[in-house]
């Protein structure tokens, strides 16, 4: 976790259930481990541990938990992605040797000239690859906005709840290698 700061913030460990699907998502890629790692982050919300003198390990463990989270998706995440410009479903072939176009999507068995056509199996399989990282992008941008959405009120939990101080969060929170929106939404919700 590095951003410029003139004071050094030390980072406690995540909870070792965060820190489990953290790893497995980054052998898997599969968003749903991300998830659980935020169930995992915020599983003792609203509560306080049995032996008060752990609240503020736990709380520096729960807001590097989230925050680990959030770096892993700044990493991961596209920034340039949008939801709202998916890549087209088909790919056309080039056109054969007369000048005639075949409609998009056509067997490669279609095109008779076997330059063209080895042409237009990689487009296809480059296109295949493209939908790949939209639909994983997708699930990814998904999972982001849920994670945000709970990350706020768990690590201003880490406050109202175990007791850590307002400054300290801030302070893991800009120390953090996160997304600049998400920085302001955690501190936008600390009092």
């Amino acid at each position: 976790m590095s951003h410029a700061q003139a004071e050094p913030v030390e980072f406690a460990s995540p909870d070792a259930g965060v820190m489990a699907k953290l790893e497995e998502y980054t052998r898997t890629k599969a968003p749903l481990a991300l998830q659980q790692a935020a169930d995992a982050a915020a599983l003792h919300d609203e509560e306080s541990p049995p032996d008060p003198s752990l609240a503020l390990q736990f709380a520096r463990q729960r807001v590097a938990g989230w925050l680990a989270i959030l770096e892993l998706i700044n990493q991961e995440l596209d920034t340039g992605f949008d939801p709202e410009e998916p890549p087209e479903m088909t790919v056309s072939p080039p056109p054969d040797t007369s000048g005639a176009q075949l409609p998009p999507g056509v067997s490669p068995k279609d095109v008779k000239d076997p330059a063209a056509r080895q042409k237009y199996i990689e487009a296809i399989e480059q296109n295949r690859a493209r939908l790949a990282d939209y639909r994983r992008m997708s699930k990814l941008a998904d999972a982001h906005e849920v994670i945000i959405e709970r990350a706020e009120p768990s690590i201003l939990d880490a406050h109202t709840t175990l007791g850590l101080s307002l400054d300290e969060i801030r302070a893991l929170v800009q120390a953090a290698d996160i997304r600049t929106d998400d920085r302001n939404s955690l501190l936008a919700a600390l009092p």
